[in-house]
């Protein structure tokens, strides 16, 4: 290719020849170009010789009069250049005088794995806090973009803020199954506990001696709030103000302290309106919450879409009032850790184990366990950590689900003594017999209709008689609990127990009895 032809790629042409509306569709077409094949290392490799773009051409870009030019160019030069760039990009960026391309100086960085100049950003991230807290001027909607942008990028490169509250007196809510609270509360021991609608609340000091408990879904720290001061504060921004002010942010910020000689990096967070009857103002309520936890904070706590720090959610209570709630996303859950891959259709683990701890009192140690339906393995892994068990079989008929329940069986430490197979449980046969079944049946999706699920169910009973030994339990877990009813009459098998998980999803668990 040549480099002088401008009706050709060139941009190496265009900008030395000061072709302004050329060097601006090259850089733009490239730059879609490398967004299409973004990671695909074979089809990005030979652009730079096909847009006959050299490396010495970088700087000229990034200090071209068109901002137009600096703003493709910025995106086209770290990406064909890589890592070589970064420290170009970071001078351009930092010397920029437009706000708006700023951004996009930042969006470029992004995209790479390791920069140059690392700790001149954080200066910039604390001019750009500084410039915030100031009066508001045109300029300011251009800041908070790029302060969010700057945000995810040091994140990425220097780590998150982390969860410091572990031993910070605090009230605290284990949401649960509503109907099985009682099994979360009793596994609460030390702290003061009660009940209530949503799971189980306690007074907490010490989060290391709550947090393996495996029957709750989320972990929920209920910040102090008085609803006679400030219950209207979705709808007053002065009442608004003068809560994150005073009581919300120092809340967070007492919990999520930053460690001596670490980098100093706002809090992320993701605001959410919860509640009944709210769809219709949800919106402007999130985004008025939003802008006031920013400002207040002095954006110390910065709002991101993805990948946050913290979740701030105001929930509205029977009353009208929203209470606030928040949740810590670090250090990461790591109750279940096991679970590497999923399915999705996959059972919740905190359900699973939950299922596990109703049927607790009917289970043996060292069972011969099979689940015939056993999708990514969830059940089976609960299973054996409530009471250990001599072997483990789980078996689908889709090979995604078994390759994903290989992998959580083997993270568990489980292989040993598992096996998991691809066959249909309906053809299914096996040398030793089982002392146990624990399943998740199948339950009507688009893929599986009423009138597949009957025949599945209809000859269930008979495969499990062939499975298993004689007086052997089974637990079953199924959403179509009126069709399964149907069967255990027909089939005569004795139901010692019924519990109703979710009325509204049709959700029961049976304990039978061959």
């Amino acid at each position: 290719m040549s480099s002088n032809g401008e009706n050709q790629k060139s941009i190496h042409a265009a900008l030395i020849s000061h072709n302004n509306d050329k060097l601006k569709e090259l850089l733009l077409e490239l730059k879609f170009v490398l967004k299409d094949n973004a990671g695909d290392i074979k089809m990005i490799s030979p652009l730079g010789k096909d847009y006959d773009f050299r490396d010495d051409d970088a700087e000229s870009i990034l200090s071209y009069d068109d901002v137009k030019v600096r703003q493709f160019g910025a995106f086209c030069i770290a990406g064909l250049m890589g890592e070589r760039s970064s420290g170009k990009i970071v001078s351009a960026y930092l010397n920029e005088d437009v706000d708006y391309v700023k951004e996009h100086y930042v969006k470029a960085l992004s995209g790479l794995t390791k920069i140059s100049g690392e700790e001149r950003l954080y200066e910039r991230l604390d001019e750009l806090e500084t410039l915030l807290k100031q009066e508001k001027t045109e300029s300011h909607k251009h800041y908070v973009k790029e302060i969010r942008l700057l945000l995810g990028l040091l994140r990425t490169t220097g780590g998150k803020r982390v969860f410091t509250g572990h031993k910070v007196k605090s009230e605290i809510i284990l949401t649960t199954n509503r109907n099985f609270r009682e099994i979360t509360l009793s596994e609460i021991r030390k702290f003061p506990k009660k009940t209530f609608n949503a799971g189980v609340m306690t007074i907490c000091d010490d989060t290391d001696k709550i947090k393996n408990i495996r029957t709750y879904e989320e972990m929920l720290f209920v910040p102090p709030f008085d609803e006679e001061r400030y219950g209207n504060l979705w709808c007053d921004k002065d009442i608004a103000r003068i809560y994150v002010k005073d009581i919300l942010t120092p809340y967070i910020l007492e919990r999520m302290i930053v460690a001596e000689g670490d980098k100093r990096l706002p809090i992320s967070f993701r605001l959410d309106i919860k509640g009944e009857s709210v769809r219709e103002k949800e919106e402007q309520i999130q985004r008025t919450l939003t802008e006031i936890v920013e400002e207040e904070s002095g954006y110390g706590l910065i709002n991101v879409r993805n990948d946050f720090d913290i979740q701030v959610r105001f929930v509205k209570r029977k009353t009208g009032v929203f209470k606030p709630l928040v949740k810590f996303c670090s250090p990461r859950d790591d109750r279940f850790s096991y679970k590497i891959s999923d399915i999705a259709a996959g059972i919740k683990p905190y359900l699973a184990s939950l299922i596990c701890n109703l049927c607790s009192e009917y289970m043996s140690e060292n069972s011969r366990v099979i689940d015939p339906f056993c999708g990514a393995g969830t059940l089976l892994v609960e299973r054996d950590k409530l009471l250990k068990t001599e072997f483990l079989f789980g078996s689908d008929i889709y090979p995604a689900a078994c390759a994903a329940a290989e992998k959580n069986l083997s993270k568990a430490g489980l292989t040993g003594r598992s096996k998991i197979i691809n066959k249909d449980f309906l053809s299914l046969e096996h040398k030793e017999p089982f002392t146990e079944m624990i399943t998740d049946l199948p339950f009507e999706t688009e893929k599986k209709s009423e009138k597949d699920l009957e025949g599945i169910y209809s000859a269930f009973f008979g495969r499990a008689e062939r499975l298993l030994c004689k007086d052997s339990y089974l637990f079953v877990y199924t959403r179509n609990s009126t069709l399964f009813k149907k069967q255990i009459l027909k089939n005569k098998i004795t139901m010692i127990k019924c519990f109703e998980i979710s009325k509204r999803e049709g959700a029961y668990l049976f304990v039978l009895k061959l």
